[in-house]
């Protein structure tokens, strides 16, 4: 069974946070328009919440469930999942975009003729930098995160479900 990432960016004002709806206006899917990270990414995954962390990849910090000053739209898409809805966490920018995605770490994830995904023995698997892993449009969706305001004001809310 799959596992996916629901993300939606909020703003703090002066009363209290707003769902920054229309995020991506170009992306072709209309449903993806207000996701921040959209895609079936174990990797990325692995990296916000220890889900599906195959690769073994440093965990940015450990789920801390939904916010209780959660906007109430976000809230609303959030229940909407019922029981399916695990992980569900948080963070800001300003935790995104000060996290050293230059540390090396050993990628334990292989693929095996057979087996399919498989955890690495001793001398295989790769060295890389968190940076190398995640890749240029998680880097990318941080810069669009920035246009929002300052980063201590600015977060991430997110949930996966199987």
């Amino acid at each position: 069974m799959g596992c996916d990432i629901w993300s939606y960016a909020e703003v703090r004002t002066g009363g209290g946070w707003r769902w920054a709806r229309n995020l991506f206006p170009d992306r072709a899917d209309e449903n993806d328009r207000d996701e921040v990270f959209p895609d079936f990414d174990y990797r990325l995954f692995g990296f916000l919440a220890d889900v599906r962390n195959y690769s073994r990849s440093p965990v940015i910090a450990s789920p801390r469930g939904l916010p209780g000053d959660v906007s109430l739209e976000v809230r609303v898409e959030h229940d909407a999942w019922g029981r399916d809805v695990h992980h569900a966490s948080w963070l800001t920018l300003a935790e995104l975009l000060g996290y050293d995605y230059d540390q090396v770490f050993w990628d334990r994830r292989v693929t095996r003729d057979g087996d399919g995904a498989a955890l690495a023995a001793e001398g295989e698997g790769a060295h890389l930098t968190l940076r190398d892993f995640l890749g240029r449009r998680y880097f990318d969706r941080l810069a669009a995160l920035s246009g929002l305001g300052d980063p201590a004001d600015v977060r991430i809310v997110f949930w996966f479900d199987n």
